[in-house]
């Protein structure tokens, strides 16, 4: 049983540090936004997300919901995320359904990162801190919502 614990930490381990180069964003381009984001999330292999952010786009905060399902990992987190938004033209441009990759390793607290883009070409790199038990590599789709 120790064998297959170290052989899976290994993995997931080497998994999450090939995904780094995915989800950092770009250091040349400038950002058209900034995100806040709260969210829950449970897997089992496949995974399940609730949340809510807030986004600063032309001086002004916009709230928002974000759901979202996926695959890979296991276990349950409470994630606060930042992060930076390119591409956002105008703010209707922002609300759609998001795919993208998440890496990230909660053992009581953690880090996560995740790229994720819409079918405007909207990109949201995510950088936070993760409270719970969980391992988080695999796709994942989310629909963000504007609420006001």
């Amino acid at each position: 049983m120790k064998t297959i614990n170290f052989v899976f930490a290994s993995i997931t381990f080497f998994l999450i540090a090939g995904c780094a180069s995915m989800t950092q964003a770009p250091s040349t381009a400038a950002s058209s936004a900034t995100v806040s984001i709260r969210e829950w999330s449970a897997a089992y292999y496949g995974s399940a997300t609730a949340g809510k952010g807030t986004l600063n786009y032309n001086g002004q905060r916009h709230r928002f919901t974000i759901s979202g399902v996926g695959v890979g990992g296991a276990g349950g987190q409470k994630i606060s995320a930042t992060g930076k938004v390119y591409n956002l033209n105008n703010l209707s441009s922002f609300s759609g359904t998001y795919h993208g990759v998440s890496r990230g390793l909660t053992l009581i607290e953690g880090k996560m990162h995740a790229k994720l883009t819409n079918g405007n070409g909207v990109v949201m790199y995510l950088a936070g801190e993760t409270e719970g038990l969980a391992s988080s590599m695999g796709a994942q789709a989310f629909e963000v919502n504007l609420t006001d």
